[in-house]
């Protein structure tokens, strides 16, 4: 059929190795349209599986949620034709993007939630996967208690194809730790992760800046400093990865405790990452720059390139740390309001405040 040989040209050219991931997801989606055109649901479930691989490495996930809900449409019509396992795989995806945008209300969040438990447990899956799910939030917001309960749950049950791999999973204990504020615990628990006795796509790169920034607010300069080379090493093989923007963050807290130069130079690098991103991301990005910022002479001029869609873009490439640092602080406050309206605490806020305290 012509149409199929339009739609594996686009293919053959999203598949290149050199081509941006960004670019790769606008052939995909061409690609999706001519299937659709076509009413072929096989290729278009295909084709969008594709899609949301390719945007899971990226922080602007702009096609995720509609792609995955025509997904369900197609297979809860057809469950023959359509591997389920892999289905709730990207399940879990999305809930963490539901959870990522404030706008949506936590009734429907925990509606979402009860319809992913209800079809694991259809399929013969066990709930690890889904307490795994009330982790990873709770750990964003440092809900303590919820913290240690929902990581009860998730080791008091059996591990099965959809729980999170090894790595990830250590990598959550980890933070747990870390939010605790016993940062040699933390460290000693990631020493497998370290010594990349586990690895996944993110861990241990995610663990590694994280760790560094904790290490470098507990006074382990050393240890900050060995963890940021590790880091290092493990971005130079990730030029694409714009999903690890608010680990990169992190470092650039690091920076500038450490080399203010280095850290302004990280931030002109990494900042258009953060743009066109989730909000929760947004938020994280936000908060970790106004604590950079926080520590630079406020009324220092600076030259930066800043994207030209950021608003305090200007031409000359020149402006007033105080103005960077206060628009990254109002952002993340914003967007703190927000999310602690949804979910009914001042968790995140909390955390703005804490982050700039000198």
């Amino acid at each position: 059929m012509r149409y199929t040989l339009e739609i594996q040209k686009l293919l053959n050219k999203a598949s290149q190795e050199d081509l941006h991931p960004k670019d790769a997801v606008k052939l995909l989606i061409q690609a999706i349209q001519i299937a659709d055109a076509n009413n072929d649901t096989e290729l278009g479930y295909e084709l969008r599986e594709d899609l949301m691989e390719k945007e899971w490495g990226l922080a602007d996930r702009g096609e995720f949620v509609n792609a995955f809900s025509w997904m369900v449409n197609a297979h809860d019509a057809d469950p023959e034709s359509y591997d389920a396992e892999d289905l709730l795989w990207k399940y879990k995806w999305i809930i963490d993007e539901l959870y990522a945008n404030p706008e949506v209300p936590a009734e429907q969040i925990e509606s979402i939630l009860q319809d992913y438990k209800r079809r694991v447990t259809e399929q013969g899956y066990g709930l690890r996967s889904y307490y795994s799910k009330l982790l990873a939030e709770a750990l964003d917001q440092k809900e303590q208690e919820k913290s240690k309960a929902s990581l009860d749950q998730v080791n008091a049950l059996p591990i099965d194809a959809l729980s999170d791999c090894r790595a990830c999973e250590m990598d959550a204990e980890v933070t747990y730790l870390l939010n605790t504020g016993d940062f040699n615990a933390g460290w000693e628990k990631a020493q497998p992760l370290l010594a990349k006795q586990f690895t996944c796509a993110h861990v241990p790169v995610i663990t590694v800046c994280h760790l560094c920034y904790h290490a470098i607010k507990n006074g382990e300069v050393e240890k900050a400093a060995e963890l940021f080379n590790k880091a290092e090493e493990e971005l130079h093989e990730r030029e694409y990865d714009t999903s690890l923007i608010t680990s990169i963050a992190a470092l650039i807290v690091y920076l500038f405790y450490t080399d203010q130069e280095k850290g302004w130079n990280y931030t002109e690098k990494y900042l258009p990452w953060s743009i066109s991103c989730s909000v929760k991301t947004e938020y994280f990005f936000a908060m970790y720059m106004a604590e950079a910022l926080k520590r630079a002479d406020q009324e220092q001029d600076i030259t930066i390139v800043l994207p030209a869609e950021h608003p305090l873009y200007s031409s000359s490439d020149t402006l007033k740390v105080k103005d960077l640092y206060a628009y990254y602080y109002d952002l993340a406050s914003g967007h703190a309001r927000d999310f602690d309206a949804r979910n009914g605490n001042k968790s995140y806020t909390t955390q703005v405040e804490e982050a700039i305290v000198e």
